[in-house]
């Protein structure tokens, strides 16, 4: 609790509570047919609420990008070896190009012509969002990976926090807690890699809510016990390593 004040952002009004809606895609917004930059009306609205902008902003759907990062505003460029890719490999180029230049223009609009929202933009890459989010999923996420940043946060404290000097880092770490701390998040770094493994190993299988179908049950154990053989041959680097995969493997009987 110490130091949630220190994370939440200095401008007032982006920690001011917005309406904002969190289903923009294109079957929810109407447009005049003979005019069709002209918006006439936004539907499914049931789901939408107020929270403070930095928490809620986001491109809306129609522009989603899901690609290399775009920084800020910078204009996107093609791969200097373009003209020497196969048509296939220029295709693919191309429409990469033409999705970067639809969120970097959302970007330069909104950094022009909606300041406040840019601002949200902005804070929302910062460690300090990270951490705010990360604290509401605790109980999911967990503790490793929370902790890890909040060291990050306190060895970038003069950069990520305005007026620092007076505002002195509110957790102290010893030396034997910061290595805990960077076990725990490599643990849990393997843990992730283990479960992405098993995870396009399944296929379609994979089961994502934790269940499998009665029929397939038997199987999935089966194939369980064989992955668990895999990720211990592979993380298992040492007897403790070993030892541990098995005293904490969560699949099977």
């Amino acid at each position: 609790m110490k130091l949630i004040p220190f994370l939440l952002p200095e401008n007032e009004s982006i920690r001011a509570s917005h309406i904002w809606h969190s289903d923009l895609h294109v079957g929810n917004i109407f447009v005049d047919p003979a005019n069709p930059t002209n918006i006439v009306g936004l539907i499914d609205w049931q789901s939408t609420e107020l929270s403070p902008l930095y928490l809620i902003a986001r491109q809306p759907y129609v522009i989603d990008y899901d690609g290399p990062p775009v920084e800020g505003i910078v204009r996107p460029r093609k791969p200097d070896n373009y003209n020497e890719l196969d048509p296939a490999a220029k295709d693919k180029a191309d429409r990469l190009y033409f999705d970067q230049s639809m969120f970097s223009l959302y970007n330069t609009l909104t950094h022009q012509q909606n300041p406040l929202l840019w601002s949200a933009f902005e804070f929302q890459q910062t460690i300090r969002q990270f951490l705010l989010l990360v604290a509401g999923n605790l109980f999911v996420d967990g503790e490793a990976i929370f902790l890890s940043r909040v060291v990050e946060l306190r060895d970038a404290w003069q950069a990520e926090i305005p007026d620092a000097e007076n505002r002195p880092f509110p957790l102290n770490f010893s030396a034997s807690e910061r290595e805990e701390i960077d076990i725990a998040r490599e643990g849990v770094a393997r843990g992730m890699d283990a479960m992405k493994a098993i995870r396009r190993e399944m296929g379609p299988d994979f089961p994502l809510l934790g269940m499998v179908k009665p029929e397939r049950y038997e199987e999935t154990l089966l194939f369980m016990e064989k992955m668990k053989e895999v990720i211990i041959g592979i993380h298992g680097q040492s007897k403790e390593d070993r030892e541990a995969w098995e005293r904490e493997w969560p699949y099977g009987t």
